[in-house]
């Protein structure tokens, strides 16, 4: 039927065809290009307003309880010169002096401003701040913790209580867990069964403590048999080692070294783990004994993108208690570890109202690896 059809008429048709389809994707680019237009016009009105509101930005940024600004500008004894307070931002307490300065820094970077002088004072309980936007300076200024006010959930502590393998208190009376009312972890080694039965009976998060290759003589047999030697030759070999100890338990995201002193020195044994915690986004604890030289310190993790952690088994005591608060307090999270004895649970019996008081959250352990 085509061959019917005059080939002129067949040319002008398909000339009409493309016209009409070249005009379609102009328009199309046309909008498109219109629309990026309109939406970085309206990001850079976002951005210039951003820049304006410099000071009120950061007000929100530290939670700025109060502003007293002074008339009479006093005079600035932390320094040698001209410079003189103009305002006073009052601050809850719950994050320490330094903690609001790097965020400061932040804020004042978003909005495309600069920090021209930061300096501690009034031993850690304010800092001086000048800094500058696009609208010009700012005056000093003092920002000012209030002791009498908190700012809540300001920071976190995990408190982890370790379960050794011949435990009492899950042996005879777990019912003494119930004093806790917080969130908690055990630490429950996972070649005890036994315990970890009674573990899952209380309201804890549990976490893992798996036996590593250890030639310490105060082992017992069954973790010896249990534990993942420094043999494994691959990641599936000790990907499949640990998830035969992972299987007994809920939702592991980290789990805790038991014994392990000679695996955590071991090259290869390391390499080996590093691969399966990155591959696996889990985190990992270090609890084997004082002096171990291990391989795997949180100084090297943070650098491979690993979250592991080390830290010593000590006796439970009020002092600890007070100096994992102050951490919190201080760098924004802690963990506080203790071994699980009637002991620690009465030290442990009032920390909720303590944290909250300071503004401090209880978490579980995950959440501050």
């Amino acid at each position: 039927m085509l061959q019917k059809i005059p080939l002129k008429f067949l040319v002008g048709a398909a000339i009409f065809l493309f016209a009409v389809l070249f005009v379609l994707i102009i328009a199309n680019n046309a909008k498109k290009t219109e629309s990026v237009k309109l939406e970085q016009k309206a990001a850079q009105e976002a951005s210039v307003s951003e820049a304006l509101l410099l000071d009120k930005n950061l007000q929100n940024a530290l939670n700025v309880h109060r502003v007293i600004s002074l008339k009479r500008q006093r005079a600035d004894t932390a320094r040698a010169d001209t410079l003189s307070v103009g305002e006073i931002w009052l601050v809850p307490n719950g994050m320490s002096i330094p903690n609001y300065m790097l965020r400061a820094s932040k804020e004042i970077e978003r909005c495309r401003g600069k920090v021209n002088w930061m300096r501690e004072i009034r031993n850690g309980k304010a800092a001086l701040l000048k800094y500058e936007g696009e609208q010009g300076s700012y005056p000093l200024t003092e920002v000012r913790i209030v002791d009498t006010l908190w700012r809540p959930n300001s920071s976190k502590l995990a408190v982890v209580l370790a379960v050794r393998e011949q435990n009492r208190v899950l042996r005879n009376n777990p019912e003494i867990l119930r004093k806790l009312d917080f969130a908690y972890n055990l630490l429950i080694p996972s070649s005890r069964p036994e315990l970890l039965g009674a573990g899952k009976k209380t309201n804890a998060h549990i976490i893992p403590w798996v036996p590593m290759e250890s030639r310490a003589r105060m082992i017992y047999d069954i973790e010896r048999k249990s534990q993942i030697p420094i043999g494994v030759t691959s990641e599936k070999e000790l990907i499949a080692r640990l998830d035969g100890h992972f299987r007994r338990f809920d939702n592991v995201s980290g789990f805790a070294a038991l014994h392990g002193e000679d695996f955590l020195i071991h090259q290869a044994s390391v390499d080996l783990l590093e691969n399966v915690l990155a591959s696996k986004k889990m985190w990992f604890w270090d609890l084997t004994a004082r002096g171990t030289a291990s391989l795997l310190p949180p100084s090297e993790c943070a650098k491979k993108g690993i979250r592991c952690r080390k830290n010593l088994l000590e006796a439970e005591s009020e002092s600890q208690v007070k100096k994992a608060l102050e951490q919190a307090r201080q760098n924004g999270k802690a963990i506080l570890l203790f071994e699980l004895t009637e002991r620690s649970i009465n030290l442990l019996e009032n920390l909720q109202s303590i944290s909250e008081k300071q503004g401090t959250n209880l978490v579980y352990a995950g959440e501050v690896f």
